[in-house]
């Protein structure tokens, strides 16, 4: 619908609705304009004196026209709708609550035309803030839509039906999302879908995570814990299962669009353990590797910073849940991938000076 309007419509620049709150950029971030001049020209231009330029093939820009009176309609939905934004704005200044101020400025860019095209023509996860700027109320109104749309079900499924929930965490409430990419071990630039099996090989490298916050928070004083935990250690004293951390961060610093957690952005005090990467044993089955990702407690005397070292962490037989108890970490996103044994796990194993694999069988010797 929004491509069909952009392609045909236009406003007249002639127009007795003031303020026009939506083209002065004086004080609005560039980010709530259409970067491209040539979609932007004739979207706004009085009488069009081009094919639409967001048809990409040639016959089909040739080949169409516009619907009867449509930029009749546009121009004066467009001048509706900027006077209303004009009024929230007003109320914007006039309120002093944080949470009040960003409903308010989300509803006034929510239906600006150059603000819906930037969002849903443009990439939304490797997003660029000169146009997907999620530090604006409006990006991240959309762009939780959009997750809860498809990914927070689907994240959500995963974990569930792959059982991370309960057997690692009781439950979860997603308010972030996160995702997953091993660009250091196969410099691959893919971001892997939720309980995704991957080779030893790909995850023989940490991973780079990518926290996508959309709730307001202090992003100056909230800092962040990552682990990453395999419930899937075979315990053989006990006829069970356990629990192993396989990387720990903490006391990590995002804000809504430098949101990458990669070994470069961080040093060794932020890390609660070294990355061990995923060396499934032979016919111990498939392994789960969850990624947690939660917000670490606020205090009034901002000595945020959590208080761990990595002596007192038993990575073998790690207890995730009284882990986050102890430090009154608030789990808001998740992820998951799955491992076996492949022919490159000794290799791997050799690389980061781990013993051979055990071989199981069916009978125990």
């Amino acid at each position: 619908m929004l491509r069909r309007s952009i392609h045909t419509t236009r406003v007249l620049k002639n127009s007795n609705v003031a303020p026009h709150i939506w083209s002065d950029f004086s004080k609005r971030s560039s980010s709530l304009s259409i970067q491209s001049p040539k979609v932007k020209n004739y979207l706004f231009q009085e009488k069009p004196f081009s094919d639409p330029p967001s048809i990409k093939r040639r016959s089909n820009r040739i080949k169409y026209s516009s619907p009867e009176h449509m930029d009749e309609i546009f121009k004066m939905s467009y001048d509706f709708l900027e006077q209303r934004a004009s009024k929230f704005y007003d109320l914007v200044n006039k309120t002093k609550n944080p949470l009040k101020q960003e409903t308010l400025l989300t509803k006034a860019e929510i239906n600006n035309p150059e603000v819906q095209y930037n969002f849903q023509f443009n990439d939304k996860l490797d997003n660029i803030k000169s146009i997907i700027d999620y530090d604006l109320p409006v990006y991240r109104h959309l762009g939780k839509q959009h997750w809860e749309s498809y990914g927070q079900m689907l994240l959500m499924q995963r974990l569930e039906t792959l059982a991370a929930i309960p057997d690692t965490l009781p439950t979860l409430v997603p308010r972030a999302e996160v995702n997953v990419k091993f660009p250091f071990s196969t410099g691959v630039n893919k971001w892997i879908e939720p309980g995704e099996f991957l080779s030893s090989n790909v995850t023989s490298m940490c991973p780079v995570l990518k926290v996508q916050e959309y709730d307001h928070v202090d992003v100056e004083r909230q800092l962040y814990t990552i682990l990453v935990v395999n419930p899937d250690v075979p315990d053989l004293n006990n006829d069970s299962f356990k629990t192993a951390l396989c990387y720990g961060l903490a006391n990590i610093k995002l804000n809504y669009n430098d949101n990458l957690i990669d070994p470069r952005k961080f040093n060794s005090s932020n890390i609660l353990a070294d990355y061990l990467p995923p060396v499934p044993e032979k016919n111990a089955g498939k392994q789960r590797f969850v990624v947690w990702v939660f917000r670490q407690p606020l205090s009034e005397d901002s000595q945020n910073s959590l208080g761990v070292v990595q002596e007192d962490i038993n990575r073998d037989e790690f207890d995730i849940r009284q882990f986050t108890k102890e430090h009154h970490l608030d789990p808001i996103g998740a992820h998951i991938w799955r491992s076996e044994w492949d022919a490159n796990v000794a290799v791997v194993r050799e690389k980061y000076g781990l013993p051979p694999g055990r071989v199981f069988s069916r009978v125990r010797r």
